[in-house]
């Protein structure tokens, strides 16, 4: 799986519009922060502009559903000229992805 997450209803399993706990915030940020390539990311001027978890439903054998922020996806942006992805898998506390994309726009 990419940074897509996964494709239901809706795009989270139908879920709607998902709200995050500031705790849940603050870890997924503090695992990013820890990551050398995205300290070196926020040196050179990018801004951590939002956090999107990507949640696993799992149901059981008995239909249980059982649902969990298994990684996040965080988005950095530096002015206009750039942003970048980064992957954040929770349950192993580290960064596993980072897509950067810069863009050059030449007036004339």
């Amino acid at each position: 799986m990419g940074f897509g997450g996964p494709r239901g209803l809706g795009g989270f399993g139908g879920l709607g519009q998902i709200e995050v706990s500031a705790d849940f915030t603050a870890n997924v940020t503090s695992i990013a922060k820890a990551d050398p390539d995205v300290q070196n990311l926020l040196a050179s001027g990018y801004n951590i502009t939002a956090i999107r978890p990507i949640i696993k439903t799992v149901i059981d054998g008995q239909g249980n559903v059982v649902m969990q922020a298994t990684t996040a996806i965080v988005m950095l942006q530096n002015g206009t000229t750039g942003h970048a992805t980064v992957l954040v898998d929770l349950t192993q506390g580290k960064v596993t992805k980072i897509v950067t994309t810069t863009r050059t726009v030449i007036n004339k």
